[in-house]
């Protein structure tokens, strides 16, 4: 998801800023946009799309 310019990944909850090396690749999943940074791919890949989570559920965990 993305939050005032800052990635964050839909997976680990890894920030752009936090990590500035950090690749993020946007895609969409259940009809919203979102962002999985290159180290949680292969998760996606390998497993399934159930370790992603919805951005209200990323929005709530970045707030706490």
């Amino acid at each position: 998801m993305e939050i005032n310019n800052i990635q964050v990944c839909n997976v680990c909850l890894r920030s752009s800023d936090e990590s500035a090396g950090a690749v993020f690749i946007k895609a969409m999943k259940n009809g919203e946009d979102i962002h999985v940074c290159t180290g949680c791919i292969p998760h996606i890949i390998h497993g399934s799309g159930d370790v992603v989570k919805s951005n209200a559920q990323v929005a709530a965990e970045v707030q706490k």
